[in-house]
């Protein structure tokens, strides 16, 4: 029997920052590595998506501003806002009464905050949660929900894509992801180390936006072909993660810091382009001015960086790192998940 459903729906999913253990995720890359975790955490710049029941499909994208019209066929054929129609097709039917989507990010396009798969994950908790209350379907679980995101947006890029995106924005927190043989196991912390952390945390815009997963599938072709100094080096990025991962549960966190500050070392040798030469003038400028360090956030390129420096240098930082021409983003680590509300 049908449920009656609320007319509007708000769905909201954090972003995330990724400490160690980036492209790790990626499968079936963990299982080459002795040792490996991802380690990430979300963050206030949010995706957020409003279905509201009208009488006819309409796609709305503020922050791209676009606006698309027509019959559930020509909408999840639309070609201008195409991961909403994957996901539409995926959950809707022509059956269901039209909806109006609307779509916000407060991440900056191109940011290597996982924004595009936190947009997924906070539409498809919000049609989840409306074909439920048509009397439809059972909720899907946070497992299903992230596979099924995971596939749309595999198929949108055609190129395999990690995980961790995904749990950053179901759980937000801080999360340590490991990689047994047959399952993802997801580890949320929400204790006072998210305080102490959001103290070291200053969150800084590049101004450049980057090209998302070119290098991680470039990095994922070379493995597979056999590249073994590359897979050395990964064996090392994993044991990095695996080891800030378990600081994290022992709720040591300068622990957790110093290996990711190693693990962004050693990936910076994986690819000569992970930094550009304005992300390495912030760098510069957040350490002189007190900064522990800085990493890219993502697969690199541009982008959002993360600077970890100590509360007391946090004014000098910002004014640092502002004049080298960075932008510091308000922003702190997530202390929600997905969220999903009628009204």
């Amino acid at each position: 029997m049908a449920h009656h459903p609320a007319s509007r729906i708000i769905s909201r999913a954090p972003t995330r920052i990724d400490l160690a253990g980036g492209t790790l995720d990626l499968w079936p890359i963990h299982h080459l590595l002795p040792k490996k975790a991802t380690v990430n955490f979300g963050i206030t710049l949010d995706a957020e998506v409003t279905c509201t029941f009208q009488d006819h499909f309409q796609l709305v994208s503020h922050d791209q501003v676009i606006t698309q019209t027509g019959s559930f066929d020509e909408i999840i054929n639309q070609p201008k806002l195409p991961i909403i129609s994957i996901l539409l097709e995926a959950f809707w039917s022509p059956k269901n009464p039209p909806l109006k989507i609307e779509t916000r990010a407060l991440s900056p396009a191109g940011a290597g905050l996982g924004g595009s798969s936190c947009l997924g994950i906070a539409l498809a908790g919000a049609l989840n949660h409306l074909r439920h209350q048509l009397g439809h379907h059972q909720l899907l679980d946070q497992q299903h929900l992230v596979r099924l995101v995971q596939d749309a947006e595999s198929r949108l890029i055609k190129a395999p894509t990690g995980v961790q995106d995904y749990w950053g924005a179901v759980r937000g927190h801080i999360n340590i992801i490991e990689f047994p043989f047959g399952s993802v196991e997801v580890e949320t912390v929400s204790n006072n180390l998210l305080d102490e952390l959001n103290q070291w945390l200053i969150v800084v815009y590049s101004g450049q936006s980057r090209a998302s997963a070119i290098n991680n599938w470039e990095i994922f072709k070379k493995l597979y072909d056999g590249d073994k100094d590359l897979l050395a080096k990964f064996v090392d990025i994993g044991a990095l993660a695996f080891a800030c991962g378990d600081a994290i549960k022992r709720q040591s966190l300068k622990e957790a810091l110093l290996f990711s500050q190693k693990e962004w070392e050693l990936r910076q040798t994986l690819w000569p382009l992970i930094e550009t030469a304005v992300t390495k003038k912030i760098d510069q400028a957040a350490k002189k001015s007190g900064a522990l360090f800085t990493r890219v956030c993502g697969a690199g390129g541009g982008g959002v960086m993360g600077v970890f420096a100590p509360p007391d240098r946090h004014h000098a930082v910002k004014r640092e790192v502002q004049e080298a021409g960075g932008i510091v983003l308000d922003a702190r680590i997530a202390s929600y998940g997905l969220t999903v509300v009628e009204g």
